[in-house]
């Protein structure tokens, strides 16, 4: 005899479609490790950034100015499009020859990471995600290419997944200690990242 479903899994059912799911697909690399995260109240859909009751414009706005204040302090020069097609910032020198790179911004108020094939076609995009963007003294942010991103994915295994292979599109929520592991070499620091920065670009 079939058990009854109770009101919460009638409601998990009809959000979302199992009906191609596979028993134990992921055990073995969730035996490897895991993270959990709990989240309270309704995550926002369209934004997997903004859980809750957090303000995404908010988030926009402190990680900017996060972010603006580690390239000023590494030595470059910041500047804002007047339009918004996608490019949050140009980071630029002008020390004996002229040398810039457009950034796309990932703020966070929690440690994501996530990448999108359509900043492919972009050589020169440096990706920089920015987080912990409510919390002061532990806001972090790591600067990379696309292919630096790319092989990131690769090390940790996310490119295999359907997400990425299907949809070209991959998030993570928390990163954790592996992840965070891998993208130690790109944090944005102004000791480490002084040269690197435009060179990467």
């Amino acid at each position: 005899m079939k058990t009854l479903m109770n009101k919460s899994e009638q409601k998990l059912r009809s959000r979302f479609d199992f009906s191609k799911a596979v028993r134990g697909r992921h055990s073995e690399r969730y035996a490897k490790g895991h993270t959990v995260t709990l989240l309270t109240g309704e995550p926002e859909m369209d934004d997997p950034l903004a859980p809750g009751e957090t303000d995404s414009q908010l988030v926009e706005i402190a990680g900017k100015h996060l972010l603006i204040s580690r390239l000023v302090a590494a030595g470059y020069e910041v500047a804002e499009p007047l339009r918004d097609r996608g490019i949050d910032l140009i980071v630029y020198r002008d020390e004996n020859q002229f040398s810039a790179a457009p950034v796309q911004m990932k703020a966070s108020t929690q440690e994501s990471f996530s990448l999108d094939r359509k900043y492919e076609k972009f050589p020169t995009l440096l990706i920089a995600y920015v987080w912990n963007v409510n919390v002061g003294d532990k806001g972090e942010v790591y600067l990379l290419t696309f292919d630096q991103a790319l092989r990131v994915m690769d090390a940790k295994g996310y490119s295999e997944t359907d997400s990425w292979t299907k949809n070209g599109y991959y998030f993570v929520r928390n990163a954790g200690k592996e992840l965070k592991e891998l993208l130690k070499p790109f944090r944005m620091q102004s000791k480490n990242r002084r040269e690197k920065i435009l060179a990467a670009g």
